[in-house]
This record gives C-alpha cells, sequence and structure tokens, in this order.
C-alpha cells in the first residue's frame, strides 16, 4: 500500500496521499501533517455526508470528488471499503492525477481483497 501511495506523492502535483477506512480509521497514508486521525477522520465524513447527498438526489454512487481550493485541491475517491484521498498543489495536470488515483484505486482494491 504504501509503495503505491509512494507513487502518487512522487508526482508534482502531489503533495499528501492517504487511505483511510469510511470510519474514518487510517489504513496508510504520507501526509504532511500531525493532524492525521484528524484529517481522515473529516475526509470520511465529507466523502460520506456528499454520497449521501448524491444518492439522495438519485444521481448514483458517488466515485470521486474533487474540492478547489485557493492552494489546490482534495480529490477523493472510493477504493472498495477505503476512500483515498489526494491533497495537490492544484498546479500540473489534475487530469493525470485523477488516471493515477484511478490506477492506484484498482491496485488497492486487488491488496485488500487478495489479502494483502
Amino acid at each position: 500500500m504504501e509503495t503505491i501511495l509512494q507513487r502518487l506523492t512522487d508526482l508534482d502535483e502531489v503533495y499528501d496521499a492517504i487511505l483511510v477506512g469510511k470510519d474514518g480509521l487510517i489504513v496508510s497514508g504520507i501526509l504532511h501533517s500531525e493532524d492525521e486521525e484528524v484529517v481522515g477522520a473529516m475526509s470520511a465524513a465529507a466523502f460520506g455526508s456528499i454520497t449521501s447527498f448524491t444518492e439522495q438526489i438519485s444521481n448514483g454512487e458517488t466515485s470521486h470528488v474533487v474540492i478547489e481550493t485557493k492552494k489546490g485541491t482534495i480529490q477523493m475517491e472510493a477504493a472498495g471499503d477505503l476512500i483515498l484521498i489526494v491533497t495537490t498543489t492544484g498546479k500540473g495536470n489534475m487530469g493525470r492525477v485523477r488516471l493515477e488515483m484511478k490506477k492506484a484505486c484498482v491496485q488497492l482494491n486487488e491488496l485488500v481483497t487478495t489479502g494483502y
């Protein structure tokens, strides 16, 4: 898992990559913050709220969320029972970041289903 997250943070645009359970507990991560537990819990809560919202308005299951800020983006993607959260600088190729996140989620899903 750490290798997959490291490949994401090796991208120039990516600052942090963290993998959390839908309950907010951190599974693995490369995070430049001392408040990892808080970030994990808040990310899972935000993703859960957005998922509830999209289901409530009958728009289907949430797969990828992008939050744009003045400093960059926060992107979240479902990986089975886990959530991959990536923060970016907002500069560079955001499409590449999204593509690499999708690849990472497929690999992470495989790891989880095979029992690591």
